[in-house]
């Protein structure tokens, strides 16, 4: 029996060179396929969208196949301390997440040289394939005329808005 023992223990000893540890082990298994992304609505929103806010102006924006809000232009006014300031703001983009749409962005306008500067806040929800609500709020952070203060003053503005899909 001591002799088949140690002629075993020769035999492995002689193969072991052979066979690695990792030969012996049950392969890693793979990482699953990514799971994809969920929509970004389960409503048909492509296309083309107006709306009006409660200042009575106009907000358009598309929305692409990808769920991108995109061509943003927002018309609203500002209560100054020297007069009502009219602006269009151009060129908002968001991501559409869950049929919502939030972003923030700063913009400067050149009117007649007068610099004005601020930050605009534009949030949407899609209700459905044709209705979308949402707000908005701006502020004017600096006014300057060649680069010197005005000193005019226009207070943040907040508004609602709701429309359609064209």
């Amino acid at each position: 029996m001591t002799y088949r023992l140690t002629r075993y223990a020769l035999l492995i000893l002689v193969l072991a060179p052979w066979f690695s540890c990792d030969d012996l082990k049950e392969p890693v298994p793979t990482a699953n396929s990514p799971v994809p992304a969920p929509p970004p609505s389960q409503f048909d929103i492509t296309g083309h969208w107006q709306a009006s806010s409660d200042q009575g102006r106009s907000i358009a924006f598309d929305v692409t196949e990808s769920g991108q809000v995109i061509n943003g232009r927002i018309n609203l006014h500002h209560d100054c301390n020297n007069g009502r300031w009219r602006v269009t703001l151009d060129g908002f983009e968001a991501q559409i997440v869950d049929e919502s749409f939030l972003t923030t962005y700063n913009w400067k306008n050149d009117d007649n040289g007068i610099v004005r500067e601020g930050t605009m806040t534009v949030s949407g929800r899609f209700e459905s394939n044709r209705l979308v609500k949402g707000a908005f709020i701006n502020s004017v952070n600096d006014v300057r005329k060649k680069d010197v203060p005005t000193g005019e003053v226009c207070p943040a503005v907040e508004g609602t808005f709701e429309g359609n899909k064209q």
